[in-house]
C-alpha cells in the first residue's frame, strides 16, 4: 500500500487499497487504509468504498450482502445501507463511505475528513434525527461523533431547545431544566465516558418529552413591551398576547437580566404548578448563560406557555388560606403598598437572625402552617425564616410514608410520591436564589414554601418523629457522600428521564444551598433528605392503581 498525499482535513487523501485483482479474486475485501478499517466492494464492475463497521454496533461490513442495487446488508441486525450515498434505509446512522478512483488495476480510496465545519453540520443533523425518534443508543454515538468532529455539546444543547420548543404542547416540561442540570454534572466530571453520559441524559429526556409531538407554534405578531401588559397577560391566561410582547422585548435586544424581575414576579402570583413556574426560570437564567442570547427565545417562549397554562393551587379549596396570609403579612406601619403585594417589614434590629424551631412548622394542616409562618415572620428575618421551612421540608421527606408510593386503591388526590417532597427542596433553593435578589417578593416565596410544607403533612409516616429519621439517614461523610451521589446519579438505571433528573435536581439545589450558608441543623437534615431520595425505589407505572381510579370514574360518571 502507499500514500498518495497527506492533506489537510477538507482536501484529498488518497490511499492506496488492494488491487483491483485481489477485488476481482476475493471479492469483498477489509483493508487498513491510513488509520481507517475500509471495505471495499466490487459491484457490477465498480469499486465501492465504506467504513467496514457497521455505525449502530461495529459488525464487519465486509461481511454483509450486497444486492444488485448496491444496497448493503449488515446481517447483524439487518440494517440496509445505500452503498453510494451512505444513506441508511432504516433511517438510523448513516455509514460513512468513500471516493474511489481506479487507475491501471490500482485503487486508490480518498480517506480525507470533509471540512470540520461540513461534518459539525452533518452530525448535528443526524443528532436532530435521532432525538426525534427517542434513539437513546443512537444519540449517545451521534453526540461522540460531535465532539470526535471538534464541536462542542453545547452545541447540541441549543440546536435541541430551537427544534424542540415548538413541540412542548403544553409550555416547559422538565427537559429543558434537565439540560442545565445534567451539563452542571458534566463540569464537575473528568472522565469522558461519564461526560458523554451527562450530555446523552439531556438530550435524550427533550427527545422522550417530544416524541410523535407535532409543532404547536407561537405567535408571531409583536406587541411593544410593557412589564404590566405582560403580567395581565398572564394572568388572564392570553398566552398570544404574552408572547407577542415577550416578541416584542427580544427583539428590542432586552436582555435577560432585565427582563427576569418581571418574570418572577409573574412566577410567584400565584402557586404556580406545584412551584414548577418558578424553579424552571432559574433553569432559564442558568441556560441562558451557558449557552448564550441565541438560546433566549425558544427557552423564554416555551417558559411563558408553561406559566400562562399552569395551575393554580393557590384557588383550589385546599390552599385558599393563602390569599388571605399574604394579605396579613407583617408590613411597615406607615405603609400604603396594596396588601396584594406586602413588602418586608423595614429593618429591624427587632427582626431575629437565628432560623426558628423547623419543628415549629412541621406536621401541621395548612392553616396552621401558615399562621406559624406569618407569626415566625413578625419575629425573624426572612432568611431566617427561610432556613426553617427549608429544614422542615427536608424532615418530612425523611419521615414520608412510601407506602403512599406503592399502593393500588388510593383516590387520584392520593397520588403521593418522592417528587411531591423533592419539589419543596427545590422550590425552596429557588426561593431564596429569586427574593435574595428581589426581596419584595420573599412574602410570596415563603408561604408558598409553608404550603409545600403542609400539603405533605397527611403523608408522613404514623410515629416517625423528625429525630428518628434523620438519624436513620445520616450524612457523615459529606465528601463521599457526594461522589456517591455522582455515581447513582450517573449509571442510575432508570427508564423514565424524569426520575433520575429529580434526584440530580434536588442534589444540586441542597449542594448550592449549602454553599450559600446553613446553619449545621439545616444542612444535616438536607443532606439526610437527600441520601434517601437517592435510596428511594421509583414505581414508574402504576397498572393496576390506574385501572382500579379509571374503573370508580366510570362508574361514578
Amino acid at each position: 500500500m502507499a500514500i498518495q498525499s497527506d492533506a489537510p482535513a477538507g482536501q484529498a487523501h488518497w490511499v492506496e487499497a488492494p488491487p483491483l485483482a485481489q477485488l476481482h479474486e476475493r471479492g469483498p475485501t477489509a483493508a487498513k487504509l491510513g488509520a481507517r478499517q475500509v471495505a471495499l466492494f466490487l459491484h457490477e464492475g465498480e469499486v465501492l468504498a465504506c467504513n467496514n463497521r457497521c455505525p449502530h454496533e461495529g459488525y464487519p461490513l465486509c461481511e454483509g450482502a450486497l444486492d444488485r442495487s448496491g444496497v448493503l446488508t449488515c446481517h447483524w441486525h439487518n440494517w440496509k445501507f445505500d452503498l453510494r450515498s451512505g444513506t441508511n434505509l432504516y433511517g438510523g446512522d448513516a455509514l460513512r463511505v468513500y471516493p474511489v478512483r481506479v487507475e491501471a488495476g490500482r485503487v486508490w480510496v480518498d480517506v480525507s475528513d470533509p471540512p470540520p465545519a461540513q461534518r459539525v453540520a452533518e452530525v448535528l443533523g443526524r443528532l436532530a434525527e435521532a432525538m426525534a425518534e427517542d434513539d437513546y443508543p443512537r444519540v449517545a454515538r451521534e453526540l461522540a461523533r460531535l465532539e470526535q468532529a471538534g464541536a462542542p455539546l453545547d452545541a447540541a444543547a441549543l440546536q435541541a431547545l430551537e427544534h424542540s420548543h415548538t413541540r412542548l404542547r403544553n409550555g416547559m416540561t422538565h427537559a429543558y431544566p434537565a439540560i442545565d442540570a445534567w451539563l452542571r454534572l458534566r463540569d464537575q466530571l473528568a472522565d469522558s465516558d461519564e461526560r458523554l453520559a451527562c450530555v446523552t441524559e439531556a438530550l435524550a429526556h427533550v427527545g422522550f418529552d417530544t416524541l410523535r409531538e407535532a409543532p404547536y407554534p407561537y405567535a408571531t405578531a409583536h406587541r411593544n413591551w410593557q412589564a404590566e401588559e405582560f403580567l395581565t397577560a398572564v394572568e388572564t391566561q392570553d398566552e398570544a398576547g404574552a408572547t407577542e410582547r415577550l416578541n416584542d422585548a427580544l427583539a428590542q435586544g432586552i436582555a435577560f437580566d432585565t427582563l427576569e424581575p418581571v418574570f418572577a414576579q409573574a412566577a410567584l402570583a400565584h402557586y404556580n404548578a406545584f412551584g414548577h413556574s418558578l424553579i424552571y426560570l432559574t433553569h432559564v437564567r442558568s441556560l441562558i448563560q451557558r449557552l448564550g442570547p441565541a438560546a433566549a427565545a425558544p427557552l423564554l417562549r416555551a417558559w411563558t406557555r408553561s406559566l400562562v397554562l399552569a395551575t393554580r393551587e393557590d384557588l383550589l379549596p385546599d390552599f385558599k388560606a393563602y390569599a388571605g396570609a399574604l394579605e396579613k403579612w407583617p408590613r411597615p406601619p406607615d405603609s400604603h403598598v396594596s396588601p396584594s403585594r406586602p413588602h418586608l417589614p423595614s429593618p429591624s434590629s427587632t427582626l431575629s437572625t437565628s432560623a426558628p424551631p423547623a419543628a415549629r412548622f412541621e406536621a401541621l394542616k395548612i392553616r396552621e402552617t401558615l399562621a406559624a409562618t406569618l407569626e415566625a415572620a413578625a419575629q425573624h428575618t426572612p432568611l431566617a425564616l427561610w432556613h426553617a421551612l427549608m429544614q422542615a421540608a427536608a424532615h418530612h421527606l425523611l419521615r414520608f410514608d412510601e407506602r403512599f408510593a406503592q399502593r393500588t386503591d388510593s383516590p387520584a388526590g392520593d397520588d403521593v410520591n418522592w417528587l411531591d417532597f423533592s419539589h419543596a427542596l427545590t422550590f425552596g433553593h429557588a426561593v431564596r436564589q429569586t427574593c435574595t435578589r428581589w426581596p419584595q417578593l420573599w412574602p410570596q416565596g415563603l408561604l408558598q414554601m409553608a404550603l409545600f410544607v403542609a400539603r405533605n403533612t397527611p403523608y408522613l409516616a404514623p410515629g416517625l418523629d423528625s429525630a428518628a429519621a434523620q438519624a436513620a439517614w445520616a450524612v457523615d461523610d459529606a465528601e463521599g457522600f457526594d461522589t456517591f451521589a455522582r455515581t447513582r446519579l450517573i449509571d442510575h438505571g432508570i427508564g423514565l428521564p424524569i426520575y433520575p433528573v429529580h434526584w440530580l435536581k434536588t442534589w444540586l439545589a441542597v449542594r448550592d444551598s449549602i454553599a450559600l450558608g446553613l446553619p449545621q441543623p439545616c444542612v444535616n437534615a438536607l443532606r439526610a433528605a437527600v441520601r434517601r431520595l437517592l435510596s428511594a425505589q421509583f414505581k414508574q407505572r402504576h397498572a393496576l392503581r390506574s385501572a382500579r381510579q379509571a374503573q370508580r370514574f366510570v362508574e361514578r360518571e
